[in-house]
């Protein structure tokens, strides 16, 4: 990621739209719907993805015979094959009259049914003949291979980087470079009237120009990763075999640019159709205006969460496009080949949502090829998913493709409390469980009785029939942590954190609460006392002799005070008993 020197958490929900039926990795058996809910898990769903009239179906092994006889009469099928080797299961063809999903959910009401599944279609995970494929580690990791036999991208689904330019005539580029078909190229006229004069390519906004050509590096690398051609016997591909990138150009070539040319661009970018604004860049000030692009564009647009010698926390040291609140934005955080997340990564259990590969990327350079490491590396893996995504469902809108993407990861214990889904982007899942509602899951805390001094009783709230996850030890909540079912009762000082989790599975932001048990203990602490030595009647006669002598001040000064300083400095100790409130743990 290109930090910009004056350049300057994210919640999501959905319902599913599966296009095929696959139990998401991302959400375990103990993941409980608290509504009811209808069984439209084949809803949409492409028939190719399995056989449309057969099911498999296993009866538990003590159901009597006659139990599955009834279960096939009701539903009108028949039975094709018996498994010997496997108890129970059948593979039974359903009549034409009635939906897979009808029968799924007919066979799934009965008790004496331990599963019924459809006959999936299997197929080979595509490869394609680039040269150096073998050297895409990252591909293999979120699954792209098994994505692409679902969609290598499309011509029609325009992504804009905005960045340090590109190579456009780069060979595994050229192809899927956007052309402004409004715009007549070098004839010195603005055709399309959008204000900016042979745009052909896209804009430099550094000189105001339609050369686009990178003189850095950074912007032909992460373009690469989006969309290098794929299939065509050169160097790498992208997740995209097929796309149009959209150059927008704003980093000189130390990687350097203003606030007021990346607003331009993404206002350019929104205006002239990308759907998806790749940004691996970024900065500690705030800006409002470039905040107001972002929130203002129909587009997706995926961050860079930032790059530190030792990765910092996004929560509370501020990186931006990244870490501005709008709605439309996917903050990305670098995962390495071990699936940790990146030495150099910034990292956020609220402020970055997700991780891709970002640790030694080969990619396209502006002459050649290359490694790179970053968030900059990472950012467009997200991206060319989004365009993915884009291209198999063209009318999902930026927050139904936000939320596939992010109620798709794998989970991955390390990446927990670093990012808000605890895990890395995984391709296949995504356009197999397409996201199509947008609601936001929210949850909060009631307290019921008690005090700080006195146990109290918590009940926690979810909205939209959302299923509650909490911690009481301070870690980061998931889906595999306790399930909120009745009232917490805390009789010690306990870090409560929980999210809430929507019946499509998509979490809401972290929320933290602390709470102070106290409770009063006896205890005894040593004290010093001073010695009090009263004066004998021959010391105070003696006194007074001089006293008459010499006088007051001297029988003071000489006598009074100096012997009571011999005693000063002497004390004995004394052992007391108190209360107090202390924390209890």
């Amino acid at each position: 990621m290109i930090l910009i020197p004056i350049l300057l958490l994210i919640s999501t929900a959905s319902a599913v739209d599966s296009t095929a039926v696959e139990d998401k990795p991302y959400l375990t058996s103990n993941h409980q719907i608290n509504c009811s809910e209808s069984d439209n898990l084949l809803k949409d769903s492409n028939s190719s993805q399995y056989k449309s009239d057969e099911l498999f179906v296993k009866f538990k092994s003590d159901a009597p015979k006659q139990t599955s006889k009834n279960a096939h009469l009701k539903v009108g099928s028949t039975v094709l094959k018996e498994y010997d080797e496997i108890k129970g299961l059948q593979l039974v063809k359903i009549p034409e009259n009635i939906s897979l999903s009808d029968a799924l959910s007919k066979y799934r009401q009965n008790k004496n049914v331990i599963y019924a599944e459809p006959n999936y279609v299997y197929k080979k995970d595509t490869i394609p003949d680039d040269k150096d494929y073998n050297k895409l580690w990252g591909l293999e990791k979120i699954k792209a291979p098994a994505a692409w036999d679902i969609t290598t991208g499309s011509k029609d689904t325009v992504i804009a980087i905005i960045d340090s330019g590109i190579n456009t005539l780069h060979p595994d580029l050229i192809d899927n470079i956007w052309i402004n078909t409004g715009e007549i190229a070098g004839n010195g006229i603005d055709d399309d009237k959008n204000g900016y004069i042979d745009d052909t390519n896209g804009w430099n906004f550094l000189d105001n120009s339609s050369n686009v050509t990178d003189k850095n590096g950074h912007g032909t690398h992460v373009a690469g990763i989006i969309a290098a051609t794929g299939n065509n016997s050169l160097g790498v591909t992208g997740i995209m075999w097929n796309a149009q990138i959209m150059v927008l150009k704003f980093l000189d070539e130390d990687g350097l640019g203003y606030i007021e040319d990346a607003v331009s661009a993404v206002i350019y970018a929104s205006k002239m159709g990308a759907s998806i604004i790749s940004n691996s860049w970024g900065g500690n000030a705030y800006s409002q205006a470039l905040k107001d692009a972002i929130d203002a564009s129909p587009a997706l647009v995926v961050c860079a969460s930032g790059n530190e010698f030792i990765g910092l926390d996004n929560d509370v040291y501020r990186v931006y496009p990244a870490s501005f609140t709008s709605n439309n934005i996917i903050s990305v955080a670098s995962s390495d080949l071990n699936d940790h997340i990146a030495i150099f990564s910034n990292f956020g259990e609220n402020s970055v949502d997700v991780a891709a590969p970002g640790n030694n990327i080969y990619s396209t350079l502006s002459e050649s090829y290359g490694y790179l490491s970053g968030t900059s590396m990472a950012t467009p893996y997200v991206s060319g998913l989004a365009g993915l995504i884009k291209s198999f469902r063209p009318e999902l809108n930026n927050l139904q493709i936000k939320n596939t993407i992010l109620n798709n990861v794998d989970f991955i214990s390390s990446l927990t409390g670093k990012v808000l889904t605890s895990g890395r982007i995984n391709a296949y899942n995504a356009l197999n469980n397409i996201i199509t509602d947008t609601t936001i899951p929210t949850a909060s805390v009631n307290i019921r009785g008690g005090k700080y001094y006195t146990p109290i009783s918590l009940k926690l709230t979810g909205s939209d029939c959302s299923n509650i996850y909490y911690t009481l030890d301070g870690k980061s909540p998931t889906v595999f942590s306790s399930v909120y079912s009745s009232p917490i009762h805390l009789s010690a000082t306990k870090v409560l954190k929980f999210i809430a989790v929507n019946p499509s599975g998509t979490i809401s932001t972290v929320y933290k609460e602390t709470y102070y048990i106290y409770e009063l203990i006896t205890y005894k602490y040593t004290v010093k006392v001073k010695y009090k030595k009263k004066y004998t009647v021959q010391y105070k006669k003696w006194y007074k002799k001089w006293y008459r002598s010499g006088g007051k001040w001297k029988y003071k000064w000489r006598y009074k005070w100096k012997f009571k300083s011999a005693y000063r400095g002497l004390y004995r100790k004394e052992i007391r008993y108190g209360k107090k409130y202390v924390l209890k743990h």
